[in-house]
């Protein structure tokens, strides 16, 4: 199985997983046979700065790409990877090591895709983009958060 995360870093399993499938700047493709990883790789979005509706889940699907893991896509989009045979998880959020075992142990809580809004004033666009600045910083300490969480659990 290959399953490919996005990611807001290019430090493959330790990368912290992107919030939104199309605009992230990495992707990490992570080969599975049988519940072990055979490879990971790290590899920049070709289309992060703009690409055409349904072009990036058929560059997925020429990836050879089984499952996508994310925090977040749109409904069309899925709609597409559904189109390829492909599967959407949505909703994640960590590091990928940590998003990877828990999906393995089927412990990924999925969500539905919700339509997305786009700002139309630049106040708007301004606002937002120190948002998704703030937002970055937050997933990156819970992404953080949580793997600790993970390994004291391990340790009782």
């Amino acid at each position: 199985m290959k399953i490919c995360f996005t990611a807001d870093e290019k430090k493959g399993l330790e990368s912290i997983l992107s919030y939104h499938f199309g605009h992230c700047p990495y992707f990490v493709i992570v080969d599975i046979d049988d519940n072990v990883v055979k490879n990971v790789e790290s590899i920049d979005n070709p289309m992060v700065e703009s690409h055409i509706t349904g072009e990036l889940p058929e560059y997925m699907k020429k990836q050879e790409i089984d499952v996508i893991i994310t925090g977040g896509i749109g409904p069309k989009a899925q709609k597409y990877f559904e189109d390829f045979g492909i599967k959407t998880v949505t909703g994640s959020y960590g590091v990928l090591q940590d998003v990877l075992e828990e999906f393995l142990n089927d412990k990924i809580i999925v969500e539905k895709a919700k339509e997305e809004t786009h700002p139309h004033t630049e106040g708007e666009i301004s606002d937002i983009g120190k948002l998704k600045v703030e937002v970055a910083a937050l997933r990156e300490q819970v992404a953080q958060l949580k793997s600790i969480v993970k390994k004291i659990e391990k340790k009782m």
